[in-house]
């Protein structure tokens, strides 16, 4: 028993133990803009937005005598280095000890990744509570999925010391009614 909790101990300790003091992603001010969702054939069916614009701040701390040398945010949920050409990413090369970014990324759709339902299923939720929604419109939520990762390394591996967080954005989307938003039949 004691073995098994000082193994447990390390691994718990090499799992936390990562390169920075402090690594933080967070919403950065107000979208101006929200998802627009229309409606075809008596169901919303298509998001006529192709981007929106997300409004974040990055920032990492290395640890004492350290620094960052790489930064990545990302719409993907993959693991830290993995290649996923169906998200949305950016690379930084700071070579410092405190970096700290605001970034306006205007995403393609089809490069974020959503949290249950994507705008239409949301707008189709509504839908479901409210046949009133096709002809008077409504609003809804959905929450965007971003990751940041930072590592000591400017050429990281998936070995490299690094460290990762993520959040859930929110996002607001209008359903538009069928007279503003597309098909006039129910």
């Amino acid at each position: 028993m004691a073995v098994s909790t000082t193994l447990l101990a390390a691994t718990m300790g090499a799992a936390v133990a990562g390169p920075m003091q402090s690594l933080t992603i967070e919403k950065d001010g107000i979208d101006a803009v929200p998802v627009v969702v229309v409606s075809v054939g008596g169901k919303f069916a298509k998001i006529s937005s192709p981007s929106h614009t997300f409004s974040l701040r990055i920032s990492a701390k290395a640890k004492l005598g350290k620094k960052v040398k790489y930064i990545q945010a990302t719409t993907s949920d993959g693991l830290f280095m993995e290649a996923d050409p169906g998200t949305w990413s950016i690379e930084y090369l700071p070579n410092k000890r405190e970096f700290s970014k605001e970034l306006s990324p205007n995403i393609a759709m089809s490069k974020i990744r959503w949290s249950g339902g994507d705008p239409v299923k949301a707008c189709n939720a509504k839908l479901k509570q409210s046949r009133n929604v096709l002809s008077k419109g409504a609003s809804a939520q959905v929450s965007a999925y971003f990751q940041v990762h930072a590592a000591n390394k400017s050429s990281p591996t998936i070995k490299t010391n690094s460290d990762s967080k993520w959040m859930w954005y929110p996002v607001v989307v209008k359903c538009l009614p069928a007279s503003v938003g597309g098909d006039k039949s129910n």
